[in-house]
């Protein structure tokens, strides 16, 4: 059996309505209460491993969770790349291209970035080749961002990637997935 601590990372520095994903966003202003927030929900865990997505906002959070820990960063973790709309308003965004991608971003990508199958293989090849080997009886934490998130919940519970975002992952929301012998449990934390 192991524990997999998914933690999704805290408010970004950005204007309401700007299309980010892999973009390097630092934190808000309200970081220090919102980490603080999750450390005391993580208060009994101590992680054999930590991964985290390189980008700021997962780093930041990693390490004021996990202070003095080694942290393994991965690019395999970071967020869906928007490619030309990175960093762009959604209203700015053509509606017509903005449709053609809304009504299948799971096979559609955005101009010169990922569809969400994509992103999918990445959160899948990590967990293939980095998690899975680890031994039995680890627990693992992991910082990244909603799009990984959504994918691993997609993995594991079987819900069509086209649905997944029916669920609300908020800022600073965390995942345990326990990967037992035969089947996998996951529990939304907060």
């Amino acid at each position: 059996m192991k524990e997999l601590y998914i933690i999704r990372h805290t408010t970004p520095n950005i204007e309401p309505g700007i299309c980010y994903g892999d973009s390097d966003l630092d934190v808000a202003d309200s970081f220090k209460e919102e980490a603080e927030k999750i450390k005391n929900l993580l208060i009994n865990l101590t992680p054999a491993y930590i991964f985290s997505s390189p980008l700021i906002r997962c780093r930041k959070l990693g390490e004021a969770l996990f202070p003095g820990s080694v942290i393994h960063y991965d690019n395999r973790l970071k967020e869906l790349n928007f490619g030309d709309w990175e960093m762009k308003p959604w209203k700015d965004i053509d509606k017509e291209v903005l449709k053609i991608w809304s009504d299948d971003f799971v096979h559609k990508s955005t101009p010169n970035g990922e569809n969400f199958n994509q992103l999918f293989s990445r959160a899948s090849h990590f967990i293939d080749n980095d998690i899975l080997p680890l031994k039995e009886h680890s627990k693992i934490a992991m910082v990244t961002h909603s799009g990984i998130m959504r994918c691993l919940i997609s993995r594991y519970l079987h819900i069509p990637m086209d649905k997944i975002f029916s669920l609300k992952l908020n800022y600073g929301a965390v995942i345990k997935i326990t990967l037992h012998e035969s089947f996998e449990e996951v529990d939304f934390i907060k």
